[in-house]
């Protein structure tokens, strides 16, 4: 869509779209063309439905909107271990974090890692079948 830039007051530019619908848009001194055609990209009219919460002749505070408080809730969580057998959850919790199964591997080696990996297989064993 077309647009004209009316006048620049106080950094702030008015376009005029070619739907003679109008936009007051901030500048700033380092801006290129390119810059100011997104900035009346961005500005132009668009088309939507208006929320039931709005309505024409309203007048509202411009304020931003809060962010929403992270609550930590667990019990929301979906349970992953659910059709888990027992053993392979118990083995996850002595193998640890991967940071501490590299740490392990760094501090100890690969073999010494290969070791204790077995003696935690044997500790927990797969059911025979």
């Amino acid at each position: 869509m077309n647009y004209t830039i009316e006048k620049i007051e106080n950094g702030v530019a008015t376009f005029k779209y070619e739907d003679g619908s109008h936009a007051e848009v901030p500048l700033e001194a380092d801006m290129q063309a390119a810059d100011v055609d997104n900035l009346a990209f961005i500005y132009a009219p668009k088309s939507g439905q208006a929320p039931a919460s709005v309505e024409v002749g309203q007048v509202r505070a411009a304020v931003a909107k809060p962010e929403p408080e992270f609550v930590d809730t667990p019990a929301l969580a979906p349970d992953v271990s659910a059709g888990i057998p027992q053993y392979i959850l118990d083995r996850i919790a002595a193998y640890g974090g991967i940071d501490s199964q590299i740490e392990y591997i760094t501090e100890n080696g690969l073999e010494a890692w290969q070791t204790h990996v077995a003696e935690i297989k044997s500790q927990y064993p797969a059911p025979t079948e």
